[in-house]
């Protein structure tokens, strides 16, 4: 649609010139937004000259600024300013109801009600395909402030309507649409109109055509879609581990892989089970004594204290082990929870640097998992901030919203990605695979098995020995119940009160809720203190002055 918009001013003071404002993005109320394209914008004067003219966004509106910010107007000045512009998306097409056949909608909010000034008087002239005898032609005017009913219709083409509610004369023909308002309209009052046509008369757009019109005000909402499949892309290629082939069956941890390390390297994390498993692994070793306690007055919970031995030899310890006891020995001999929080816990990340640099060197992984994390989604989300910049810009969309809301669901995708990027290594993939096979082992070993099974044989030494590794992938009730019978002692590490009878069912009950409730306090720190662009303006009684497309109003400056 071809728009020329005539406006004759009469500036009452020294000003510039005027200002004209145009919705350009409107509401659906289903979620997305519908766009107007206006294209071609020029301002001339009556002569033809083109005048002085800034065009912007503001908000959802298009803001066209004519005049030059260096010449003032004197008072009484009288100007008028032709602009010319395309529209393109302003049509809405309609099924057949019980009163009319499909049709064609044009619904233009042909002066805008937010003028700041009288408009003295008002004319409107709509040309239109010819539609022979004018059959299905209607039309409808609104006056009043946003929002008003006051309506007249023109029902058939041929008549002539002198509007007793909106004070306008309307002309409705068969090729064309007239309206008149001589009466003054109060500021931020305006004229709509409502013109229908058969649904012949106005071609449809192509489905590319309305695909664009859809996409492109809405493009920021499919950053999340392109990321998705950018991520899912760049896993494939550099995140996904080597394949390795069927898991078998392994009666050993592979490579004398300690608890901590065969649970981070199960998922790449670590988390509450693997410093739960440390702490049961310095126990086993002997450097320090758990000591099981209930806590609560109704809701009870088994939790410990931890009391450190004078072992003095650390050559049996790991790195991270050794990491853990340091941390450790700074809360004194006898270690409670609250010390746990307030003094290890906030140097968990230390600790799991130093169990993935382990990792690393091991030959794992390239690099450090944590590392590789880090650099994925701060790379992922600078791609996706540019991808939701990109979004806005080529949408040309006045409002940032969808882009926003695309590019902060694009970036927590990339965030849930990244925790899946770090690429072990071929022998970290086959030492994994392991390590599966391992906890097969322990979660299904029953002591008949014990029998056949070379240099193992079931005893206190290997129940102790390997129940870090069961706190670690979260089987000990299973490993427990292999020495159902076979160890009747409970073990020296486990401080129990005197005359605890041991069963090993019972005792890894007990020691998963203390391993439970002491690798939460170890891994967690205290609280520190302290809609109308798609609507119709004939049926359901939807129409209204102000509503539609176009719009908007204006003001001098």
């Amino acid at each position: 649609m071809s728009v020329t918009e005539r406006i004759a001013v009469t500036f009452n003071e020294s000003r510039r010139g005027i200002f004209r404002t145009i919705p350009v993005h409107y509401d659906t109320g289903k979620g997305v937004s519908r766009r107007l394209f206006l294209g071609g914008i020029r301002v001339e004067d009556p002569q033809g000259r083109s005048q002085p003219t800034q065009v912007s966004g503001e908000g959802d509106n298009l803001k066209i600024r004519i005049g030059d910010a260096d010449v003032w107007l004197p008072a009484g000045s009288k100007k008028t300013y032709v602009i010319r512009y395309t529209a393109e998306g302003m049509i809405n097409w309609f099924e057949s109801t019980s009163e009319w056949e499909p049709y064609a909608e044009l619904y233009w909010n042909a002066t805008g009600t937010e003028w700041d000034t009288d408009i003295l008087s008002t004319s409107v002239k709509v040309s239109f395909p010819n539609v022979p005898e004018g059959k299905g032609v209607r039309a409808r005017v609104f006056y009043g402030p946003y929002g008003s009913r006051l309506q007249d219709t023109a029902m058939e083409a041929g008549r002539t309507v002198h509007g007793m509610m909106t004070g306008a004369t309307i002309f409705l023909r068969s090729g064309s649409l007239e309206i008149i308002r001589a009466q003054p309209m109060p500021a931020y009052n305006g004229l709509t109109f409502v013109l229908a046509l058969p649904e012949s008369t106005i071609a449809r757009p192509s489905a590319f055509t309305q695909a664009k019109w859809f996409l492109l005000p809405n493009l920021g909402f499919t950053v999340p879609l392109f990321t998705l499949l950018g991520m899912i892309a760049l896993w494939y290629v550099y995140g996904r581990d080597p394949n390795t082939g069927p898991i078998a069956v392994q009666f050993d941890p592979p490579e004398g892989l300690t608890g901590p390390e065969c649970g981070t390297l199960i998922d790449e994390r670590v988390d509450t089970r693997d410093i739960a498993a440390g702490i049961i692994g310095l126990a086993v070793k002997g450097h320090l004594v758990l000591i099981p306690k209930e806590e609560g007055l109704i809701f009870k919970k088994r939790t410990a204290d931890i009391r450190l031995t004078e072992k003095a030899g650390v050559e049996d310890l790991t790195d991270f082990e050794l990491s853990l006891l340091t941390k450790l020995k700074t809360c004194g001999e006898l270690i409670s929870d609250m010390e746990l929080r307030t003094k290890v816990a906030p140097e968990i990340g230390g600790l799991r640097s130093s169990l993935y640099q382990t990792m690393s060197k091991r030959g794992y992984y390239l690099v450090n998992p944590d590392a590789a994390r880090n650099r994925w989604a701060l790379g992922g989300i600078a791609g996706v901030a540019l991808a939701a910049i990109l979004a806005h810009a080529i949408s040309g969309s006045l409002t940032p919203i969808p882009s926003v809301v695309g590019g902060v669901v694009g970036g927590i995708l990339v965030l849930l990605f990244a925790r899946g990027m770090p690429r072990r290594t071929l022998l970290g993939t086959k030492v994994r695979a392991k390590v599966l096979g391992f906890e097969e082992f322990l979660r299904r070993a029953k002591s008949p098995e014990f029998n056949w099974m070379a240099e193992k044989h079931p005893d206190q030494a290997l129940f102790e020995a390997y129940m870090p590794h069961a706190v670690a992938l979260g089987c000990v009730a299973q490993w427990a119940s292999a020495f159902e019978g076979i160890v009747t002692e409970m073990p020296k590490w486990y401080a129990a009160p005197p005359g605890t009878h041991f069963h090993p069912s019972y005792f890894a009950s007990d020691l998963g809720s203390v391993a439970d409730s002491v690798g939460a306090a170890a891994a967690t720190p205290p609280r520190s203190s302290g809609a109308s662009g798609g609507s119709s303006g004939f049926s359901g009684g939807g129409g209204f002055s102000g509503g539609g497309f176009g719009g908007g109003g204006g003001g001098s400056w």
